[in-house]
């Protein structure tokens, strides 16, 4: 019914909705980048900042007519990929395991409510009574798109849910954003994980952040000069 909304398989605290030390959620713990990604298909109801949860995001879900809600708390601050009103699939990425709000260390706490998430948790049930198999392959878009006569990015980046940004940086396209009929473009998979450049910033910085390589933002964002990047520039580091 749910799939595991991570990788990671080190349990830290389980559910226990009684006794002294009630929790109402499960939580998975690992040092590094930990993708964070929907347990099944639904509708962001939160997308938001919460002294408790930290950087948190609930997703309603209808199964076979029973209503659910999952909840995703203490994620990376600034790694939330979806906002409220939208429609996600099941293994889509929403963000990055994080240490933000009421938090100890960097971990996902993740809830899972038969009906409507509240105050007092009363509708929390064991989320690992639910997962019917392991983690499945985050949903990707890794397809190719041929420009039209008439077509533009933003045209293009509505259709597939993604932004003007994503694809030039995606595609190495100029400020200027022209693009022409017959150009073949790369559709950013909705795994994908992107960064925006600040001032003082360098890719060497960035990609020990990320747990990745100065050579893997290079080739995916195609940069002939790693000297050369610019504050608000968005790059694929993941």
């Amino acid at each position: 019914m749910f799939s595991k909304p991570t990788t990671v398989a080190n349990i830290t605290n389980k559910f226990n909705p009684s006794g002294n030390n009630k929790h109402f959620g499960v939580d998975y713990a690992q040092k590094g980048t930990n993708i964070i990604t929907a347990s099944a298909d639904g509708t962001v109801t939160r997308s938001y900042y919460s002294t408790s949860y930290g950087e948190c995001i609930m997703i309603l879900h209808e199964i076979n007519g029973q209503i659910y809600e999952t909840v995703y708390a203490h994620l990376k601050s600034g790694s939330r990929k979806v906002k409220v009103g939208e429609y996600v699939k099941k293994g889509q990425a929403i963000g990055l395991m994080g240490n933000t709000g009421n938090s100890t260390g960097q971990h996902l706490h993740f809830e899972l409510h038969e009906g409507r998430w509240n105050d007092a948790k009363s509708n929390a049930v064991n989320p690992l009574d639910y997962f019917v198999t392991d983690p499945i392959a985050p949903v990707s878009n890794n397809i190719e798109y041929t420009v039209n006569k008439g077509d533009t990015l933003y045209q293009i980046s509505k259709s597939y849910n993604t932004t003007v940004q994503e694809l030039s940086a995606y595609n190495n396209i100029a400020k200027d954003y022209v693009i022409k009929p017959g150009q073949k473009l790369k559709i950013p998979s909705k795994n994908s994980i992107y960064y925006e450049v600040k001032k003082g910033d360098t890719i060497s910085n960035i990609a020990k952040e990320f747990h990745t390589s100065v050579e893997k933002i290079k080739e995916w964002n195609q940069i002939k000069d790693i000297n050369k990047i610019y504050p608000g520039q968005k790059l694929r580091v993941g």
